[in-house]
């Protein structure tokens, strides 16, 4: 190999680690966003609240999974638009209804070419008023990104972002088929 030879090299070598590196500032730029409110909005809405109370939400995590992804409110803000897109509970804050969500399990893998998928466990809690326990559920759910990006760090943070919304939605829908009774 000629000096030159070795010159075109390096320089075709530092280009393309330059195009990979700005590649990946800007896929990191653009990560999703943590909750997938396009999903939590493919709901029938009622027409009327089911009832005149509003809800309070408590959301808990199990202590012994890795929260640094704020798993926690992710699910806060998804039971929350969820609960809005539906209109299930009114305005009145007087007495609320009160909703705990229990994280028991929420793991997703590490590695994937493809959509990370993962699990998540949730036990449901909800009580009327007068502190009536009305529905307790725990609902399994495994999901994966339903979307295609580059950016592996996209695909993990949208796969969590669709369990979450696949988790609440079940919970949303029988949480509705329970006070429609």
């Amino acid at each position: 190999m000629t000096k030159r030879s070795i010159n075109h090299c390096s320089a075709k070598s530092l280009c393309a680690s330059m195009l990979l590196a700005v590649t990946f500032v800007f896929s990191g730029c653009t990560l999703p966003p943590k909750v997938a409110d396009d999903l939590l909005a493919k709901v029938t809405p009622n027409q009327q609240p089911l009832v005149s109370e509003s809800a309070s939400i408590t959301v808990q995590i199990n202590p012994e999974i890795n929260n640094y992804e704020k798993i926690d409110a992710s699910v806060r803000t998804s039971i929350e638009l969820a609960l809005k897109n539906t209109n299930i509970f009114g305005a009145n804050a007087a007495h609320p209804y009160r909703i705990d969500a229990n994280i028991l399990g929420a793991s997703q893998s590490r590695v994937s070419f493809g959509s990370f998928e993962g699990t998540l466990q949730i036990r449901y809690s909800v009580f009327d008023p007068s502190n009536n326990k009305v529905l307790d559920q725990t609902i399994s759910t495994i999901a994966g990104s339903d979307e295609h990006y580059l950016s592996g760090a996209a695909r993990h943070r949208r796969s969590r972002a669709v369990n979450i919304s696949k988790n609440v939605l079940e919970f949303v829908d029988i949480l509705q088929t329970k006070l429609k009774k």
